[in-house]
């Protein structure tokens, strides 16, 4: 309630300073509000407007709440914000009670190449996974993340069994995932990292569900032409039989 109050006060009084967030309709954004330690043990919390708040008082612990997570280390608040929807955008605040605060504009945007997709991967073998991107990211580094934590961007090659590669042309990002395993099973994101002070974030555009299979076998069904063998032999049928 604390909170609440507090940042009805601000809407008041009106933003001195507001960072901007981009994220897309059905993807999620993860976003760091930076802060210098001040040595008071309060409340950290993440709110829209007055009527929505999330708060954490133990530093690295996540707190999940619908599809909001909140997690302390010192210097940072993280705040994980899934499947984003147009009904998302607005003003928001980070902060402490009782201490600092940051405040940023939440803007959720359509765009055709970002529709959530699934994929399948057989084991053992290797996956590929094509991500398309908004024409506003085109100069920055693009970046694929599993679990929210990026695996690896455009400014290498390869790393590990993950190999990336880009397309400006098209605006398409390829990775490949080899050797794939039963636990690469899951969520992944492709998405950009937007640098700022005090609030930066990763924009996840694009979701990715990988469902990791075993390769189906084909059976092969035998006739009396695959096996060469005439009935008029009189040996058609009987060796039909056997083989089966």
């Amino acid at each position: 309630m604390k909170v609440l109050l507090i940042f009805t006060l601000y809407l008041i009084s009106g933003p001195v300073s507001c960072s901007d967030v981009i994220g897309y309709s059905g993807g999620s954004v993860k976003i760091f509000c930076s802060h210098v330690e001040n040595g008071i043990n309060n409340t950290y919390y993440f709110c829209k407007t007055t009527t929505k708040c999330i708060e954490v008082q133990t530093s690295n612990t996540w707190i999940n709440e619908d599809r909001m997570s909140l997690y302390h280390s010192p210097g940072v608040l993280m705040v994980v914000y899934r499947r984003l929807s147009f009904q998302d955008s607005g003003l928001y605040q980070c902060g402490q009670t009782g201490g600092w605060s940051r405040d940023l504009n939440l803007t959720v945007e359509r765009d055709p190449c970002c529709s959530p997709t699934t994929v399948t991967g057989y084991l053992g073998e290797t996956v590929s996974i094509s991500c398309s991107y908004p024409d506003q990211y085109e100069r920055h580094t693009k970046i694929f993340y599993r679990h929210f934590i990026p695996v690896i961007s455009t400014t290498e090659t390869q790393r590990g069994r993950f190999a990336i590669s880009e397309d400006r042309r098209s605006k398409v990002v390829r990775v490949w995932i080899s050797d794939v395993r039963e636990g690469d099973g899951g969520g992944y994101y492709c998405g950009v990292s937007v640098g700022g002070e005090p609030v930066s974030y990763f924009s996840l555009y694009t979701e990715i569900q990988l469902q990791v299979t075993v390769q189906s076998l084909n059976v092969c069904s035998y006739s009396d032409q695959t096996l060469g063998v005439k009935e008029s032999d009189g040996l058609g049928k009987e060796a039909v039989a056997q083989s089966g």
